[in-house]
């Protein structure tokens, strides 16, 4: 009953989700309602944003590069326009030209880029983490896919709310289930842009090595069966100190952020 919840299955929609009723500190749970996580929003149709007027969304961040955006542009179309907390970086970061061979597919970020995010998108973090903690709820982070980028972004706030690793990192791996690539971005655009686009350049390329399967999720683990997001949990770790100490460092969320964003977004079980 939860899961069905949970998982949100608008139309033109995917991969988004609800991360309210997980159990965090102190005997709490988060709260429903308050934060979603997503793939890309450009396929909502008109009906999905009713949904999103319903719940009258404040603000959103949007973890995609300009490439990705350009490909697959979010045209806002509820009543209520949110707070944009999000910082535009260029997809030359991550879409760069690839060795042939190499797996990769449509948000599906090869293992060494997870070592970017934290430093790449920690602008981004850091205003979705201020919004949150200013109380612009409900709020939307979201990637292409949902399950990388915001797939960390996710993971730093349910660490920061107290959320066991073995749920955080459950709640990552739904990601391969729930995804719905068609609706993430344009494919049929993708070789009109590829002179111009680093994103469609990439995956023309990719398709033309791997055929229409460069779209087919695959499970988010490393050779080793781990859960890519822990990979990178630990390396943040590593080079911070700890999560706290990244989170304080880069993001501006110390103690007394973190007992303001508990506040507002959990409640007692």
């Amino acid at each position: 009953m939860e899961l069905e919840r949970r998982c949100i299955r608008l139309e033109g929609g995917s991969n988004l989700r609800d991360i309210g009723g997980y159990k965090a500190v102190d005997g709490r749970r988060i709260k429903w309602g308050h934060v979603y996580r997503s793939g890309s929003l450009w396929g909502l149709t008109k009906a999905d944003w009713g949904w999103i007027d319903q719940r009258q969304i404040r603000a959103i961040c949007d973890l995609r590069s300009d490439g990705e955006r350009e490909i697959a542009p979010t045209v806002w179309d509820a009543r209520q326009v949110p707070l944009q907390v999000d910082e535009i970086y260029s997809a030359d970061h991550l879409f760069t030209r690839r060795r042939r061979g190499s797996e990769a597919g449509v948000g599906e970020m090869e293992t060494r880029l997870y070592g970017l995010f934290s430093r790449l998108l920690a602008p981004s973090f850091r205003g979705f983490f201020r919004a949150l903690i200013e109380g612009h709820v409900p709020a939307i982070v979201h990637c292409t896919a949902g399950q990388d980028r915001t797939g960390l972004a996710v993971s730093l706030l349910l660490t920061a709310l107290g959320v066991d690793r073995d749920t955080i990192y459950a709640d990552y791996l739904l990601s391969t289930e729930l995804r719905i690539p068609k609706n993430e971005m344009d494919h049929s655009l993708l070789p009109a842009l590829a002179d111009s686009n680093a994103v469609a350049r990439f995956y023309t390329d990719l398709m033309q090595e791997r055929g229409p399967d460069v779209f087919k999720p695959r499970r988010l683990l490393d050779a080793n069966g781990i859960p890519l997001v822990e990979v990178a949990l630990g390396v943040i770790a590593r080079d911070w100190g700890s999560l706290e100490g990244y989170m304080e460092e880069e993001l501006g969320v110390g103690p007394a952020e973190i007992r303001e964003l508990r506040d507002r977004l959990l409640e007692k079980v």
